[in-house]
């Protein structure tokens, strides 16, 4: 007894320790990435005070709508991704589902070539900061991402067969293999066996990632079978219901509906006519410029991409330009400003979490 509270003691101590580095290093983040958007925000200002000049009037009220159709579309990706939580009856309270949601966000839009994994690793060390196993934190993350992505390529293939940007039947066709394929490719990883050996492989991987412990390192090594089965019968049970997948797939298309909302608004708000077609065919060639990650929210490519979308389609120049920043501001820079303010509060306001070795591998 005498002997394992120095111990404990001693564990505690570094854990504290490790504790105050990583704030340390999440304000260094933080201060770089309000730095960038510093130091882009008035160029980003002017470009938009000159652009929205020669037109006669800005519509305030669908500016204003504009605004509110890319927050509530943020905030819908958040729900989603609390009723993947659910599926594993993790209870986390809405609020702390949407500010983690808000700044991953921010950190995915930011920081370029790696914005993504850090911000899936953001949620994920988060979550289980509040308590949620690390397998369902990692299954909700991963899958809310999946399905966003999944039903913005079917939403978008039955979009551009519905404006006639391709063969309505090839839209629908399009649409209907992507579901199928998605489907199979479910009920294909969720069966058990497979989850386990595409486990082994990751956790074979799991050992080189810097960070790990020197403990944990040597058995995940040695235990890799008894890890990822263990993962893989978790992983297997969470499967939503019926109801649940409804409820899940209705908040996936509205995410995206919202973010056509907010464009088709930055649009009408400089007194310029929709163009449909041409609106869907830019957001999806944003978020492609997005998910390359080559430059912070796609910055640069994003917008020429749009802009060409919009010219094509009859859009005066002015107003291309004028609804291309307009929109632009909202989701990217206005967006990721509260993201990192959130992400700074957070600093010192989420629970602690400290490292211990799971039991399943504490005895090598």
């Amino acid at each position: 007894m005498g002997d394992a509270e120095p111990e404990d003691r001693g564990a505690g101590w570094r854990g504290v320790s490790g504790e105050r580095g990583r704030v340390v290093a999440h304000w260094l983040v933080v201060v770089v990435a309000v730095g960038y958007l510093a130091w882009v925000s008035p160029k980003l200002a002017a470009d938009v005070a000159r652009a929205i000049t020669p037109l006669d009037h800005l519509r305030w009220d669908w500016l204003a709508l504009a605004v509110l159709c890319g927050v509530a579309g943020l905030m819908v990706y958040g729900e989603l991704h609390r009723q993947l939580l659910l599926v594993g009856r993790a209870r986390v309270p809405i609020a702390a589902v949407q500010s983690i949601n808000i700044a991953e966000n921010a950190i995915s839009i930011t920081v370029p070539v790696v914005g993504g994994a850090g911000a899936l690793a953001y949620a994920i060390d988060q979550l289980r900061r509040r308590g949620v196993d690390a397998a369902l934190a990692s299954w909700s993350v991963l899958a809310a991402a999946v399905i966003s992505t999944v039903s913005l390529l079917v939403l978008g293939a039955l979009g551009l067969g519905a404006t006639g940007r391709i063969p309505l039947a090839l839209g629908l066709a399009l649409a209907a293999s992507i579901a199928v394929c998605c489907f199979g490719a479910w009920k294909l990883v969720s069966h058990p066996e497979v989850l386990r050996r595409a486990l082994r492989v990751l956790v074979g991987f799991g050992g080189w990632v810097p960070g790990l412990c020197g403990h944990c390192r040597v058995a995940w090594a040695v235990r890799a079978e008894q890890v990822s089965r263990r993962l893989s019968t978790r992983i297997a049970l969470l499967r939503p219901s019926a109801r649940r997948w409804m409820v899940i797939i209705m908040l996936a298309v509205v995410r995206w509906v919202l973010e056509m909302c907010c464009l088709a608004a930055s649009v009408t708000a400089v007194g310029a006519s929709v163009p449909w077609g041409a609106l869907l065919v830019g957001l999806l060639l944003v978020r492609a410029s997005i998910a390359l990650q080559i430059f912070p929210g796609g910055a640069g490519l994003a917008e020429t991409s749009l802009l060409a979308a919009l010219l094509t389609s009859g859009v005066s120049a002015a107003s291309a330009a004028a609804s291309v920043l307009i929109y632009r501001t909202i989701t990217w820079l206005g967006l990721a400003l509260v993201g990192w303010v959130l992400y700074a509060l957070t600093i010192h306001t989420s629970p602690l979490h400290f490292h211990r070795h799971a039991p399943e591998i504490a005895q090598v």
